[in-house]
């Protein structure tokens, strides 16, 4: 399991880190909201534990992105606010968990692995669609049994069309994917992939295909 912490307090995220290191969890962690957002879009992550307030970005902020781009990962808020309009505004935003501080630390291991057992799919070492399955520790695809040589950045799309379960993947959240810490590409790369995995996964033979929804992004739609 890989978590991601976006805290602007580094002795607790260094204590976390050490907490579920001990418990055989990875933990990545941010202290700033813009670089936190760009992560959680990535894709790559069981769970996303949020602080509300962060510099540059808000936590609610990164979590509205989060449900906007159909991203299914559970969230849970970290915050010192504990009023009821509090809980309610950040759950109303998607929230699925919500802790205030300062809390146990076993506790919050605990609600960890309680959306992790809600969110199989998210942990699942092996994704399919169709007749195309994807292996998400390795990035290897394969289409009725049979390996499709695919680059990183295909595989990582395809993933992310996958977990989409059928929703549309707005075009930034695409973009965020293929760029990574590479800026320089540009919204037209988007197209450009998309239209690879058309051209290697036909529909015929992938079980599936990728739609496209003008100013609402790409889907995955069975076709078996």
């Amino acid at each position: 399991m890989r978590l991601l912490l976006v805290e602007d307090k580094k002795e607790l995220c260094e204590a976390l880190k050490k907490l579920f290191y001990r418990n055989n969890i990875d933990l990545d962690f941010s202290l700033d909201g813009e670089e936190g957002a760009e992560l959680a879009l990535s894709g790559d992550y069981s769970v996303i534990i949020l602080d509300i307030m962060l510099p540059s970005i808000s936590g609610v902020e990164i979590l509205k992105s989060l449900r906007s781009h159909s991203m299914p990962v559970p969230v849970i808020m970290l915050t010192a606010r504990e009023t009821v309009e509090d809980k309610v505004g950040a759950l109303d935003c998607g929230a699925d968990d919500y802790l205030v501080k300062p809390f146990e630390f076993e506790e919050l291991l605990a609600r960890v692995r309680a959306l992790a057992r809600r969110a199989p799919i998210l942990l699942e070492e092996r994704i399919s669609v169709g007749n195309t399955s994807i292996d998400r520790k390795t990035l290897e695809v394969s289409m009725s049994g049979r390996p499709v040589k695919t680059s990183v950045r295909e595989s990582k799309l395809l993933e992310r069309l996958f977990l989409g379960g059928g929703n549309f993947v707005t075009k930034e959240s695409i973009l965020m994917i293929l760029s990574g810490k590479n800026k320089d590409i540009s919204s037209n790369n988007v197209e450009v992939y998309i239209h690879y995995l058309r051209k290697k996964f036909p529909p015929e033979s992938s079980g599936f295909i990728i739609e496209t929804k003008q100013s609402q992004g790409y889907r995955i739609v069975r076709t078996r």
